[in-house]
């Protein structure tokens, strides 16, 4: 079914005057014209309620990116509005230290294994970042490994392409390895042999850990004994380093606890954001009290660490994810998707080239080399215009809400299929897919730079 483009005359007019006074036009580098394409979606929204945004222009959209993941329970919640503006009646910032750092600590202490003591930033890149310093501190080392994306900060920044202004020291001290690839972390182990202060990862990718070789081949999809986070951790303790987990995204999305509760294993430092506080910044440094309390001479204070507003929605965010089983929901409804989806790509024939994967509560559309189709981003970029055209806002992962509902996914569904079809077509008759493009393609955020010493060939990650 062809649908007519979308009409977007606002958003341009907004846009070509933003980008006079705003480098790149956006804040955030995933929520410009790379991640989205440019013109052929929307670049501004005006407002938002539940899992539903219009842009400037007054087009709808069912959202899967909601605000970049962090939005779990949806836009403008009741719960959470309702105690942010109590608490901004109250005062926001406070000229000495308030009550709500006491209960937000201690409900991160209840339902976080690893935590033992809390302090609070605004971004997860803030947490990651003291993690690591901290890390330095206790270790007296310089060297890290890491795994995922962590920021904005020089120890990561400093690694990939969008390096500039950055010391050159920093790419020295950091090496990546691959997930799932215990020897690529064992390899930096052994080549910087007692220097590593600690592993930062991501404690889930797309998928999940691998189990050891001793044990199960297939990937799985809750607890395992021994798989690729207890070597992990089993390497770190034999070097002397710490084990930071990265749960900026799993947090409170995955289970309450974390990948951390999931699969029963503790790491010494974690971090936290996002979905704590359903997008209103905050975000938490927790771990063992024996190393959080580096943290009375590890140097990691600003103005708005005790931000009342932020705390006050992670407050009320966190005891409702607790009260109305948030993330039993967001299994269902992304179950349904999920599958859903699979379904419909069998059902066309382009299983060689895409495929749904991951965890319900935030899967992603792999997309793979199929021939002469060998650019993901190009393929990308089409269906996430027809996407737009039917009402669904997509940047290649589905990050699911409690307000996503049965209809909101059965009418996704069908706007999948249609444009799924438009893609065998193309495909079926050999076509060139950038014929079809309505805008400009969209393109990769940054190019990690290749770790030499461990790893062979550079990665491409999209910042989130």
């Amino acid at each position: 079914m062809r649908i007519k483009r979308l009409n977007l005359k606002k958003s341009d007019q907004i846009f070509r005057k933003a980008i006079k006074v705003i480098p790149y036009g956006s804040q955030t580098y995933s929520k410009g014209v790379k991640a989205f394409s440019d013109g052929a979606s929307p670049k501004f929204l005006a407002k938002g309620k539940g899992c539903e945004v219009w842009d400037v222009d007054g087009n709808k959209y069912i959202d899967y990116v909601m605000g970049n993941q962090p939005l779990i329970l949806g836009y403008a919640d009741q719960d959470v509005n309702r105690a942010v503006t109590k608490q901004l009646n109250l005062g926001s910032t406070f000229s000495v230290s308030n009550k709500l750092e006491l209960d937000v600590s201690e409900l991160m202490i209840k339902h976080i294994p690893g935590a033992e003591a809390v302090r609070f930033g605004k971004n997860g890149a803030d947490a990651n970042s003291i993690a690591v310093r901290m890390s330095r501190a206790i270790t007296k080392r310089d060297h890290i490994a890491f795994c995922g994306y962590h920021g904005w900060h020089d120890w990561f920044i400093g690694t990939t392409d969008l390096n500039a202004g950055i010391p050159k020291f920093n790419e020295q001290l950091a090496h990546s390895f691959s997930y799932n690839d215990i020897a690529s972390l064992n390899k930096i182990f052994k080549r910087y042999k007692d220097k590593i202060a600690c592993v930062i990862m991501e404690p889930i990718t797309v998928a999940g850990p691998k189990s050891s070789p001793n044990g199960s081949t297939k990937w799985k999809d809750f607890n395992s004994k021994k798989n690729f986070l207890t070597e992990v951790k089993d390497l770190c303790k034999k070097n002397g380093a710490l084990l930071v987990f990265d749960e900026v995204v799993t947090g409170f999305r995955y289970d309450m606890g974390g990948a951390q509760k999931m699969y029963e294993i503790t790491p010494d430092l974690s971090c936290f954001a996002k979905a704590m506080s359903n997008g209103i910044p905050v975000s938490a440094i927790t771990g063992k009290k024996k190393y959080m309390k580096y943290l009375e001479s590890t140097f990691f204070s600003f103005t708005y660490g005790g931000d009342c507003v932020g705390l006050a929605a992670a407050k009320a965010c966190i005891n409702k994810l607790e009260k109305k089983n948030v993330i039993d929901h967001l299994y269902k409804v992304g179950r349904k998707l999920k599958n859903g989806m699979n379904n419909i790509i069998e059902m066309h024939g382009l299983s060689e080239l895409l495929e749904c994967s991951g965890y319900p509560c935030r899967t992603v559309m792999t997309i793979k080399n199929y021939k002469k189709y060998s650019k993901p981003l190009i393929v990308k970029t089409l269906i996430q215009q027809e996407l737009m055209k039917r009402g669904v806002l997509w940047s290649q992962y589905h990050s699911m809400s409690y307000s996503h509902k049965n209809s909101h996914i059965e009418t996704s569904l069908n706007a999948f299929e249609d444009s799924f079809k438009i893609l065998k077509k193309i495909v079926m008759n050999n076509k060139n897919i950038e014929n079809y493009l309505h805008g400009k393609p969209c393109e990769t955020v940054f190019t990690r730079v290749a770790d030499f010493q461990s790893v062979a060939t550079s990665q491409k990650l999209k910042i989130r």
